[in-house]
């Protein structure tokens, strides 16, 4: 909270005026302090003028050294004294005064320094004259003439060259001697060779040669010398050693023979002479007239010396009075120049001293001036920031973000009402505590971050602009418990760069993560809804096609095998539209869990939509381990399912495609395991098959099937063909079956058993039944009306239609028709009784009591029980014909249909044989009492003209 600070800082300003007035009367003190001061540095400054005079007496004193030292540099041509200290001196005075000067007065100094320089360009000519003239010397005492000995040593070489030449040459005569002599002469000459070769010179010889070479390279060592030790080490060490063996050498080679001896001597005594001077010129007479032509040589070089040395010493004379004339001046300059600065000094003592006063005086009176206009706008700017501070304590108090100011020391300064909330304190108790203390931060561990690590220390040891801010860690309370915060912690610099303290701005994240945990579940459980079936849990396509891509890329890059199995439920419809759709939803779940509970961690189970399942087996290497596992679903299916008390059977067509054999994408995999579920489906159902190209075609024949199947409807493509049930005993008609035949236009007749399926499978049976049935009321009612013998019609149901408001149809049909309900007989199968026992047989009574008759066809392929067999209200039992056909040749089928013969007499129930197709099949169901049979034997199914005139009677 800021103070109102009105009286407090009209105080101020006033002791602000008088401080500006003792400030100024201290402005006076210190003028006179000044001048006092510049008087002071005026004598210090004489001072420093007299010491220059000094310096240049002394500059004067170091010049005549300097010329004593180079006149003994040409008389006594002492190379150590050239740079001696006394030039050295003298040279770094005159730099140091010039830096003393103004740039116009250094003319003199700067006119010094350059006959300085003169005077070291002097001193080097003549150092170059001494070094010329010691040359000259050595060359007088030693007599050494390097060009002289290289063509001695040539001449020397060549020497050696032809003896070795006349060598080789006496050598080569020999041996062709030896070649074209006789052999007894031959050894002789050899022997010569051998002798030639092995004498003591041959080697001698090479021995002087490399020893002349090795001369000459140290000759050139010795030209290319610069210092005289290294001459004296050649010249002692390396050519007198060469020397004396080379002497041996030929010395011997004198002895034997080979080289004269006084070639050889007057050779070497001249090398050694040029080399090593007059020392052995003694005996040699010739030589004195090469010595005095060259100490002639020498003369004529040291006049010329001589006259550079005088022109010399005159420059140096001249160089010698130019800076003595320099150094004069430079004295009178000196005295000028303390002239001037002594009065310039008391001139400017005298202006300060006036504008000091003035100055006083100005200041005090604007001090007086800007005091109450100062007084005016302190005062409205303390309203300002009293009105901007109670704002800013507003908006922070207001703010939801905690907020904690700091000082340097770590302790709070200011501390708003959230973040005090947030902590658990009071505001009172947070201020001027250590927020370290106050605000313990724990990291992602739960465990207490350390002091340095605290975001208020790491603040201090950040620069300007920087921030320590986080969002993964928690804030303790009060009470000890935590919540996760998102905080910044800013430093505040102050103008000269030091910490000042810091801002630590702190968010409760607790709401925030709870609300984005509850978002983040609705993201998973709308993921999850889009990619898995609403019903079963199970993924649905979309899924499956992203599991089946993935699972084809894993195949690819391991090379392996996996399969595709399409699974599709036979006749749910059926159980759909008869029990309800709400039981056919709890069987879909049940399916799920009893085919996911027979697959493997690693396979895919999806819910195409409807009764469509589809799986992903993985690391099938062969085609029989896919094929196992169809078998074993296919079996786990065929268990009975207990839904809602109602026991139900459930069958299913697989298809099975392989991975890369039928196919290798996606696409390609699901379309040809359709295709072979639609090729199981329509070869029996309760099966599986693997795809093969051919199903595609049979597919596709499928849906065309389909689709011509509903345009037959539209276009009166169905006709009934009836097939009558004799007396056997009598040969007389005792009822009629309706057979469905489908008159394509491009196939021909269809047999129903090729497009009943499909009309199954695509709900088709249920109009198609219902046309059957009222087709075959009105064709029996209207041959009732032209007076033929009234037969009884059975007409066969589907499973669909049975579970399809059977009831209602039928008694609709009968009403339409107007035929008796007595002369309708209804064929059903066992499978269709044994799916719902309570339901079925409620509906088979409520038929039986409109008057319906009812048979069981086929009967003998299912599973009914008799006890179950006993409580249906059935009047007739139809063995099915795949019996009937070999009960002449095969005694089990011949039982089996004695058996049901017998069991339908025994249940009072009529038996009727189909496919009766010649005179012993009916001569073995006459003899077990069946008298009812149908089949060619007796008539093929016929239309309904033919019909008509078999039931007329005969004139």
């Amino acid at each position: 909270m800021i103070r109102s600070p009105s009286r407090t800082v009209f105080m101020l300003v006033w002791v602000l005026i008088v401080v500006a007035i003792i400030a100024s009367l201290a402005l006076i003190g210190l003028g006179y302090n000044l001048v006092t001061d510049l008087s002071a540095e005026r004598d210090q400054v004489h001072q420093e003028l007299i010491n220059k005079q000094a310096k240049v007496e002394n500059l004067q004193t170091l010049l005549a050294e300097i010329r004593s030292e180079s006149l003994k540099l040409f008389y006594e041509q002492d190379q150590s004294n050239h740079h001696n200290e006394t030039v050295h001196l003298y040279s770094s005075l005159l730099v140091s005064f010039i830096g003393q000067f103004d740039q116009d007065e250094n003319e003199p100094l700067l006119r010094c320094q350059r006959a300085l320089e003169d005077l070291n360009l002097f001193t080097d000519r003549a150092d170059q004259w001494a070094s010329l003239y010691r040359q000259v010397h050595q060359r007088y005492v030693q007599g050494t003439e390097i060009m002289a000995v290289r063509r001695l040593l040539e001449r020397l070489h060549t020497t050696a060259d032809m003896l070795q030449g006349q060598q080789r040459l006496k050598e080569a005569v020999l041996i062709r001697r030896w070649r074209n002599i006789p052999t007894r002469s031959a050894e002789e000459i050899a022997t010569q060779i051998l002798e030639t070769r092995g004498e003591r010179w041959f080697p001698l010889l090479r021995e002087v040669k490399a020893e002349v070479d090795s001369l000459a390279r140290q000759v050139e060592m010795l030209a290319s010398a610069t210092r005289h030790d290294q001459l004296d080490d050649i010249r002692d060490n390396m050519l007198k050693p060469g020397l004396e063996r080379l002497e041996r050498n030929l010395r011997i080679l004198s002895e034997e023979g080979v080289l004269p001896t006084s070639e050889s001597s007057h050779l070497l005594e001249q090398i050694k002479v040029q080399l090593f001077g007059d020392e052995y010129r003694i005996n040699q007479t010739y030589q004195t007239v090469l010595v005095s032509g060259g100490l002639y040589r020498l003369y004529e070089e040291h006049l010329d010396l001589q006259q550079q040395r005088i022109i010399l010493e005159q420059s140096l004379q001249h160089s010698y009075i130019g800076l003595e004339n320099l150094n004069v001046a430079l004295a009178q300059l000196t005295q000028e120049r303390l002239d001037q600065l002594g009065r310039q000094t008391e001139q400017w003592l005298a202006d300060a001293m006036t504008k000091i006063q003035h100055g006083a005086f100005w200041m005090l009176l604007l001090f007086v001036v800007l005091g109450g206009v100062i007084s005016v706008l302190v005062k409205r700017q303390v309203r300002q920031l009293a009105l901007l501070q109670r704002h800013k304590e507003l908006i922070l108090n207001a703010a939801g973000d905690g907020i904690v100011g700091v000082n340097e020391k770590g302790r709070a300064t200011f501390v708003n009402p959230a973040a005090a909330r947030m902590l658990g304190f009071e505001i009172n108790e947070l201020l001027d505590s250590c927020v370290v203390e106050c605000v313990p931060v724990v990291d992602a561990g739960g465990e207490v971050m350390a002091e340095q690590d605290h975001p208020v220390c790491r603040t201090f040891r950040l620069d300007a602009g920087e921030s320590a801010r986080s969002d993964l860690d928690c804030f303790r309370r009060r009470d000890g418990s935590t919540f996760s915060v998102e905080y910044v912690a800013t430093p505040l610099i102050g103008p000269g760069g030091d910490h000042e303290g810091a801002v630590l701005v702190f968010k409760d994240l607790t709401r925030q993560q709870l609300a984005e945990k509850r978002l983040q579940e609705k993201k998973d459980l709308l993921n999850h809804v889009s990619n898995h079936d609403s019903l079963t849990g199970l993924p649905n396509r979309r899924l499956f096609k992203d599991r089946l891509y993935h699972a084809i890329e894993r195949a690819k890059r391991n090379s392996s095998k996996m399969s595709v199995l399409f699974i599709d439920l036979d006749r749910f419809k059926k159980i759909n539209d008869s029990l309800g759709h709400e039981v056919g939803d709890k069987l879909l779940m049940a399916v799920a869990r009893r085919l996911q509970g027979h697959l493997r961690r690693s396979d895919t189970l999806a819910r195409l939509g409807g009764d469509e399942f589809v799986i992903i087996l993985e690391e099938t290497a062969r085609a029989h381990l896919a094929a196992v596992q169809a078998r074993n679903l296919i079996h786990a299916l065929s268990e009975v399912f207990e839904i809602d008390s109602h026991r139900l059977f459930v069958t299913a067509s697989v298809g099975i495609s392989r991975f890369p054999h039928d196919a290798q994408d996606v696409a390609g995999l699901m379309t040809s395991a359709d295709a072979a579920m639609y090729y199981a489906k329509s070869h029996g159902r309760n099966s599986f098959q693997f795809y093969t190209p051919e199903m595609n075609g049979r597919a596709q024949e499928f849906l065309e099937l389909e689709t011509q199947l509903r345009d037959a409807m539209k276009k009166d493509q169905f006709e009934l063909y009836y097939q009558p049930q004799y007396d056997m005993r009598t040969r007389t008609p005792t009822g009629v079956e309706v057979l469905l035949r489908w008159n394509h236009p491009e196939l021909g007749v269809v047999s129903p058993a090729d497009f009943i399926p499909l009309a199954e499978e695509t709900g088709l049976i249920v109009p198609l039944g219902e046309w059957v049935l009222n087709q075959a009321c009105c064709q029996n009612r209207q041959w009732e009306d032209e007076g033929l013998i009234p037969l009884r019609v059975a007409v066969n149901i589907s499973t669909v239609q049975f579970h399809s408001d059977l009831s209602a149809t039928v008694e609709r049909v009968l009403e339409e028709s107007g035929m008796l309900p007595e002369l309708l007989e209804l064929e059903i199968t066992e499978s269709m009784l044994m799916e719902d026992d309570r339901k079925t047989i409620d509906l088979l009574q409520e038929l039986k009591r409109k008057g319906v008759h009812l048979s069981i066809d086929d009967f003998g392929t299912g599973y009914s029980s008799l006890n179950y067999l006993r409580r249906l209200p059935v009047e007739k039992l139809k063995i099915d014909r795949s019996f009937i056909s070999e009960v002449v040749n095969s005694e089990s089928d011949a039982a089996i249909a004695g058996s049901i013969i017998a069991l339908g007499q025994n249940m009072d129930l009529q038996v009727v044989a189909e496919g009766v197709e010649d005179q012993d099949q009916e001569a073995f169901l006459l003899e077990r009492e069946c008298v009812i049979g149908q089949g060619y034997h007796f008539a093929a199914p016929m239309k309904a003209e033919a019909f008509r005139a078999l039931l007329q009677p005969r004139e």
